[in-house]
């Protein structure tokens, strides 16, 4: 088994002097990209942004690019057609990914500044994510069934510093006559993993095995049962919509879901790269 083809990525959201910094970086065989942002901690307003290339294709020196059409906008829901816009003019459809993987990063970290976002405390916060989160994932699916509320589950509410980080990476390998794809999704508040064998002209899945190691709920364990779903389906083929509804969709696990959806565009982007 001879690997081919690895993708990492970091998302940290650090408070520093009162603001928010915000860097995502994706380092694979193919790319070192890095999005960075500066976002203010009450009204989750961009201030400043940068958009940097370190290795790609047609690069030979590093170059960072300040994204001024980011200033102003919410990192928050709802952002994604005003990140859409803004990202156009920098012709990387990774830019897109990772400015919007730092916006799920300010959303998580949210945890810790609920002083700043207008809060009277711990609970009201939560209180207004089940509400906001309704139906959203296995754990606001099932809130009738939950047995430890988000805060037992972080252990704590309130972080300095170092607020959320996120590492996510693939690792694709010829495996025989086939693929061996390996995700691993681990944050400050999660940890799951994606196991599968591909056939390999067609991409179709043979075995596939998912796993949650660390999550609010042990009601949230139960989403990955979904993921015999994705026997005989073409992976390379599937949208994230697709894999989404394959998976449970709102009764599923979203970070299983991103593991896959990952684990189909590494796949999809190895074969384009090398014509196989």
């Amino acid at each position: 088994m001879n690997c081919v083809f690895q993708r990492f990525w970091h998302t940290s959201v650090r408070f520093v002097n009162e603001e928010l910094l915000v860097t995502t970086t994706y380092s694979g065989s193919d790319k070192e990209l890095c999005a960075r942002m500066v976002v203010v901690p009450d009204s989750f307003a961009v201030r400043q942004a940068w958009w940097e290339v370190y290795r790609a294709p047609g690069y030979n020196d590093p170059e960072t690019t300040e994204v001024k059409n980011l200033q102003g906008m919410k990192a928050y829901f709802g952002c994604g057609n005003e990140l859409n816009s803004a990202l156009e003019h920098l012709n990387f459809s990774e830019a897109r990914e990772l400015f919007a993987e730092g916006v799920r990063g300010v959303v998580q970290a949210e945890t810790f500044l609920w002083k700043y976002r207008g809060y009277t405390g711990p609970q009201e916060y939560e209180d207004h994510w089940y509400d906001l989160f309704q139906s959203g994932c296995r754990y606001y699916s099932n809130t009738d069934r939950v047995t430890r509320s988000w805060y037992e589950h972080v252990g704590y509410p309130e972080r300095s510093d170092s607020l959320f980080n996120r590492f996510k990476n693939q690792a694709l390998y010829i495996n025989g006559n086939g693929w061996r794809l390996n995700g691993h999704f681990v944050d400050s508040f999660h940890c799951v993993a994606m196991e599968s064998e591909l056939e390999k002209d067609r991409g179709e899945v043979l075995k596939v095995n998912g796993q949650i190691l660390r999550a609010p709920d042990l009601v949230c364990m139960e989403a990955a049962s979904f993921m015999d779903r994705l026997k005989g389906k073409k992976l390379p083929e599937m949208s994230k919509k697709e894999i989404a509804l394959q998976l449970g969709a709102e009764h599923g696990c979203v970070h299983l879901i991103d593991l896959a959806a990952d684990g189909a565009n590494t796949l999809s982007l190895y074969l384009k790269e090398n014509k196989a």
